[in-house]
């Protein structure tokens, strides 16, 4: 059996055996609720994919850190410079060892949220269960509270089909949209506006905790949504593509029900 990083070191790869990916595969998701499993065949090899979102870094961190000094997100981080991660992990171990979190949030300032401002393009990387990246149409900041870890987006440049997902209402010229969002969170949401601000309808998406990075946000999206018009009608919508993919083996049972128990609080909060 090997394990080794993904290129794009958002998770590892696993080749061997059935029995042993399968057991290394259960130990992981036993331990951290939002990995994302797939198995591959490539040149009659089979390999098992496992995607480490928001909480399976964070749980590596606090593994990490257990033996070493460990800022906060390191694995995220170092995604982006890990030069850096590593001078700054050094002077903590040396110099300020009782400041894990003061230097974790001036590092995660210095790297991501220092670099956000008003009018800055941001990417939306939206990760299918399957491993399909779906890159949505960027949005603009509008607003940005690095305490809070929040963004808010304005979008105007619409990809894909003719009409918006889940509230089937055509898309017109001048639209736009509004998305908030915060890091860590299950979810997010557009508030779709006509050209004359006339609000088309409300999308929850919920996924793995948002990822933000200096140039986007990431995160894998968990098919069940909720959808909102205007009139105040609320609606639950692919459940039953969240059920196939769990049945695929892409999520654990518990990442399942954190998603079905979200989307019904969504529905009560949100009314």
């Amino acid at each position: 059996m090997e394990i080794f990083d993904r290129d794009d070191r958002q998770g590892i790869i696993v080749t061997g055996g059935f029995d042993d990916r399968n057991s290394i595969v259960e130990l992981i998701r036993n331990s951290f609720i939002d990995v994302i499993h797939r198995t591959f065949t490539d040149d009659e090899i089979d390999r098992t994919e496992l995607e480490f979102p928001y909480l399976a870094k964070k749980g590596l961190d606090e593994l990490r850190h257990a033996v070493v000094p460990t800022v906060n997100h390191h694995h995220r981080l170092r995604i982006i410079d890990s030069h850096e991660v590593d001078m700054t992990e050094s002077r903590q171990r040396n110099d300020y060892p009782e400041k894990q979190d003061e230097i974790s949030d001036d590092l995660s300032n210095r790297l991501i949220w220092n670099t956000y401002e008003e009018g800055k393009l941001l990417g939306i990387e939206h990760v299918k269960m399957n491993g399909q990246v779906i890159f949505l149409s960027e949005g603009e900041i509008i607003e940005c509270n690095p305490v809070e870890r929040t963004l808010l987006l304005k979008r105007s440049q619409f990809k894909g089909r003719s009409r918006y997902d889940g509230l089937k209402t055509p898309k017109q010229k001048g639209d736009y949209a509004m998305t908030a969002l915060r890091e860590g969170a299950f979810s997010y949401h557009h508030i779709y506006f006509r050209h004359d601000g006339e609000v088309i309808g409300t999308y929850y998406n919920i996924n793995t905790p948002i990822e933000c990075y200096p140039d986007k946000i990431r995160y894998v999206d968990l098919d069940i949504d909720v959808v909102r018009w205007p009139d105040g009608t609320m609606e639950i919508i692919d459940e039953d593509m969240l059920d196939r993919s769990a049945q695929r083996g892409f999520l654990g049972t518990a990442l399942q029900k954190k998603a079905k128990d979200l989307a019904r609080e969504l529905c009560i909060l949100s009314r």
